[in-house]
């Protein structure tokens, strides 16, 4: 896994100089170089305002995880504690720099989606918000979260998209994670994409970029 920021692909503000970090979880056959050029490329240029810190890690082999996000959850325990710890060694390094833990959000698509709302669920702190690109609840459906602590995620701001026929995560499994996710006190925002393939569209980049505004300090 990822060495820390020095093992990351780290583009923007220079670490503890920005109004925000943002960490960034790819999807499975993916990089960080595909997350820029396909994701955080057109949302850093949405954003007139805050000046943000890109922290992209790599995943062993261009996948966090060998099965799928809906296999038993001692199937994908390891993988999943393994991506959790590269997250926390990050945030640690951020803190480090000069970013408070409310400065700092949570990014992914797919793979890196569900990592992403894996992470608010079992290592829950304050964030300064979550952006849940095509992401499901790691179990079978109906698999139940309950909270580590009162309400942990109480206010956290989270944005959670997909299409209405992804071929990946069902549309049906991301409503699930949202009603997890308000159920552990996030203020969950939703959009869904008719008919797009499996990607982040201009329009679920679009409420991102309101999101890391809203999250910005000041």
């Amino acid at each position: 896994m990822s060495a820390g920021l020095a093992g990351a692909d780290v583009r923007g503000a220079p670490p503890g100089s920005g109004d925000l970090a943002v960490i960034v979880l790819h999807g499975r056959d993916q990089d960080p170089a595909w997350m820029y050029d396909h994701v955080v490329d057109g949302l850093a240029a949405r954003l007139s305002g805050p000046a943000v810190t890109w922290v992209a890690p790599a995943a062993p082999g261009r996948a966090w995880y060998a099965g799928r996000v809906h296999d038993p959850l001692p199937d994908t325990r390891a993988e999943r504690d393994a991506a959790a710890d590269v997250v926390d060694g990050l945030a640690a390094d951020l803190a480090a720099a000069g970013h408070a833990a409310d400065s700092v959000v949570l990014a992914g698509f797919s793979q890196g989606a569900c990592l992403v709302a894996d992470h608010l669920l079992r290592r829950p702190r304050r964030w300064a918000g979550a952006l849940i690109w095509t992401g499901a609840a790691f179990g079978p459906a109906g698999t139940p979260w309950p909270a580590v602590g009162e309400r942990p995620l109480t206010g956290v701001p989270v944005l959670a998209t997909n299409g209405d026929d992804d071929p990946w995560v069902p549309l049906s499994a991301t409503d699930e994670l949202v009603a997890t996710l308000r159920a552990h006190g996030a203020d969950v925002t939703t959009r869904v994409e008719p008919g797009r393939a499996h990607e982040v569209a201009d329009g679920e980049i679009d409420r991102a970029a309101e999101l890391l505004r809203r999250a910005a300090p000041g």
